[in-house]
C-alpha cells in the first residue's frame, strides 16, 4: 500500500446553482455523483479522488452547471473554472487568448448545430429556436457557427 503525503492531495470543492446528481465513467463503470444541496439553494462536492475529479472536469455539465469552487491549499485563481478558460489556456500565453479569434465549426444544418451544443454545452434544445439563439450561446463558448 502507499502512502501519499497530504501536499500531492489536491481537494477540489465543485459548485453548482441548483441540486446537482448525474453519471460519470471511471474504469469502464458509471459512478453516480450527488451534489450536497445547501440551505439557502445551490449545492456543492468536495473530494480528493483525483479519478473523480478528472472525470467530472470532463463532464458536459461542467462549466455550465456545475464550476470548480476552490482547491485546498490554493488560490481559487490558480486554476480555471470551466472548460472555456481550460481551452483558452491550454497551449497559449497570457494575453494572447484575447487576441484569438472564436473557433470556427461547420455544420450541415441548423439541426446539426442544435444538437452539438446541446450535446456539448448542456444547453436545453428549447432555448436554441432560432439561428441567432445558437449563435449568441456558440460565441459565449468563443465558437463560430458555420452553417454549410
Amino acid at each position: 500500500m502507499t502512502h501519499l503525503s497530504s501536499s500531492s492531495i489536491m481537494q477540489k470543492t465543485y459548485t453548482s446553482h441548483t441540486e446537482v446528481s448525474f453519471h460519470v465513467l471511471i474504469d469502464n463503470h458509471y459512478v453516480h455523483v450527488t451534489f450536497m444541496p445547501h440551505t439557502l439553494g445551490g449545492s456543492s462536492l468536495t473530494t480528493d479522488d483525483v479519478r473523480l475529479q478528472e472525470a467530472i472536469e470532463a463532464h458536459r455539465f461542467f462549466g455550465t452547471r456545475v464550476v470548480l469552487g476552490s482547491v485546498a491549499g490554493q488560490q481559487e485563481t490558480a486554476y480555471p473554472q470551466t472548460r472555456h478558460e481550460i481551452a483558452e489556456n491550454h497551449g497559449k500565453t497570457a494575453g494572447m487568448a484575447e487576441k484569438q479569434s472564436p473557433l470556427e465549426l461547420h455544420f450541415s444544418s441548423l439541426s446539426d448545430a442544435k444538437d452539438h451544443i446541446a450535446n456539448t454545452w448542456g444547453i436545453s434544445r428549447t432555448m436554441l429556436r432560432c439561428r441567432a439563439q445558437m449563435e449568441t450561446v456558440a460565441l459565449e463558448h468563443g465558437v463560430k457557427l458555420i452553417i454549410d
